[in-house]
């Protein structure tokens, strides 16, 4: 595997994970009742905390190590994980 190739994988995760909590907030602050979704939701809320924490420090790690390809790409995917973070901690905080 080519390290665009991981590049575009991390982008794929973290914009996953970023429409997960936008979709997610949304339907919480709406007050949409669409019990599937939160059953659904409430099943991948762990992994999907896993993959924010991890998706950063994994950057970090390459980032170190120079194994970055696209810088453009690199950058895209960590303001992605950190607006992630952001909403994530939004939702803690005002939705508990």
């Amino acid at each position: 595997m080519t390290k665009l190739q991981v590049e575009y994988i991390r982008l794929a995760i973290a914009t996953l994970v970023f429409i997960f909590i936008i979709t997610l907030l949304f339907v919480l602050i709406n007050q949409v009742q669409m019990d599937w979704f939160i059953n659904t939701a409430q099943a991948i809320t762990i992994p999907v905390l896993v993959l924010i924490v991890a998706v950063p420090i994994w950057m970090i790690v390459d980032l170190i190590r120079k194994q970055v390809a696209d810088k453009s790409i690199f950058n895209l995917t960590f303001f992605i994980s950190v607006i992630s973070i952001l909403l994530m901690l939004f939702a803690i905080k005002i939705l508990n």
